[in-house]
């Protein structure tokens, strides 16, 4: 999918390096990778920004097979979001099943009093257990690539692929150092794995212009500064979303885990920075025509894309039961503010996400109904056979599983899976890549 296009063989000696590094990494702590359980494995595929509406109707002009098959041969349903549909919060609510004043992840940014500053949130802050340690913790194998807020990786029974990953493997490469971060904390975990999966980088220049054209409408105003911003970004968003899929594929089919998870974040960018070319009667300051003509097919084609992404997990990650979700919907630039400018950031989001299973147990055709992203974690659980903790805010979603999968692994509670200790921190743990996020968040219109 990329112009330097891995080759097979390439993909191969670095499959075989990944292998390598963690099987040195599970026989040093003498926890080698395990036949998996009774239960099915379980792949949570997390597409940020998924919108119920948007993503049926793709589904019925057959411009997301994958996803449509799924919903077929599965359970789906809207999964409503919690306003103000803040991201780092969400994608955290997903992977505990608890909400933001359990878990302690509630923006974008977190203050470093002694610094007299901000800086993106990290993983410290979190305040409750995620699904890769509850699971971990029962002796199952977790392996996690991209998910949001999970810098610094923390050490897992399995791999973490930090939410990091890409922006420091790209600052390593420009720094010429293709190599972990000279610093206790890694961009992955465990960090043996940075120079194999650094050679899976997607950069920029790698994505093919044939690729970006499928994205447009027209290739006659490209010259156009304003298209040619428009394009770079879309390339930018691509590469970030093809590095994930790279990464995801060769970790799901080199190093299986019992339980694995896997976010993409292009299209929610490309959400909002394309929301007023697809929809231009919403922006009052109006969009030229060029723009329009050009750019306005970007978000459905970014559809088509994201279920392209279904496709290639569910292929690596073969015989697993695979979730789909987001976080929130899409409304756009509808709403205003008290000037009658349209709004921008999280107002853009909306109420109704996705959730989509298929695979062993669970119910062919079955609607999922009433669901919310705090029943993620549980039915997930539920699923492996683990517990579920009465401290959650969720529920398990068994009107998607057969009978016979209920039966099997009937719902179970504990008091909680937390420890007796409080953990999470205040203040997050500043990193080299700060400075790009939070510009990367200003021109999203989630921070000031």
């Amino acid at each position: 999918m990329t112009s330097r296009r891995i080759a097979r063989g390439v993909l191969a000696v670095v499959a075989v390096a990944v292998v390598a590094a963690a099987a040195v990494w599970f026989a040093a702590r003498g926890r080698a990778p395990k036949a998996p359980p009774a239960a099915p494995r379980v792949v949570v595929l997390g597409i940020d920004g998924v919108d119920w509406e948007i993503m049926q109707a793709a589904v019925a002009a057959g411009r997301m097979p994958n996803l449509g098959r799924m919903i077929n041969g599965g359970a789906s349903g809207m999964l409503r979001s919690i306003p103000p549909y803040i991201s780092p919060s969400i994608w955290t609510t997903i992977a505990t099943g608890k909400l933001e004043e359990k878990h302690g992840i509630k923006d974008f940014l977190g203050e470093r009093k002694r610094a007299g500053m901000s800086s993106p949130t990290t993983s410290n802050m979190r305040q409750a257990k995620a699904l890769w340690q509850v699971a971990g913790e029962r002796g199952l194998t977790v392996g996690f690539v991209a998910w949001l807020v999970t810098w610094p990786p923390e050490p897992v029974n399995g791999y973490m692929v930090s939410s990091l990953f890409e922006e420091l493997a790209r600052r390593d490469e420009r720094a010429g150092m293709l190599r972990p971060w000279d610093d206790p904390q890694t961009a992955v975990h465990p960090p043996e794995l940075f120079p194999a999966l650094s050679d899976l980088l997607v950069r920029q220049e790698d994505v093919p212009d044939d690729l970006v054209l499928r994205f447009l409408g027209t290739d006659r105003h490209l010259s156009r500064p304003e298209v040619a911003k428009g394009v770079d970004d879309l390339r930018r968003f691509l590469a970030s979303d093809l590095t994930t899929l790279e990464v995801a594929k060769t970790l799901l089919g080199s190093v299986p885990t019992d339980l694995a998870g896997v976010y993409f974040r292009g299209l929610d960018l490309a959400c909002h920075m394309f929301w007023r070319h697809r929809a231009p009667e919403q922006w009052p300051d109006g969009v030229s025509a060029p723009e329009v003509e050009t750019l306005g097919p970007v978000i459905e084609r970014y559809y088509a894309l994201a279920d392209s992404f279904v496709g290639e997990i569910a292929k690596a990650a073969e015989g697993a039961v695979l979730i789909v979700c987001s976080d929130h919907g899409f409304e756009g630039h509808g709403a205003r503010d008290g000037g009658g400018e349209p709004r921008l950031g999280t107002a853009m989001h909306r109420e109704g996400g996705i959730i989509v299973m298929a695979g062993p147990g669970v119910r062919a055709g079955a609607a999922i109904e009433g669901a919310t992203v705090l029943d993620v974690t549980p039915t997930v659980l539920a699923i492996l056979g683990i517990p579920l903790g009465r401290d959650m805010d969720g529920r398990a979603l068994v009107e998607a599983l057969t009978k016979e999968a209920r039966a099997e692994r009937p719902i179970a509670f504990v008091a909680t899976h937390e420890g007796a200790a409080r953990h999470g921190d205040a203040e997050p743990i500043p990193s080299p890549v700060d400075d790009e996020i939070k510009e990367m968040l200003r021109t999203l219109g989630y921070i000031e």
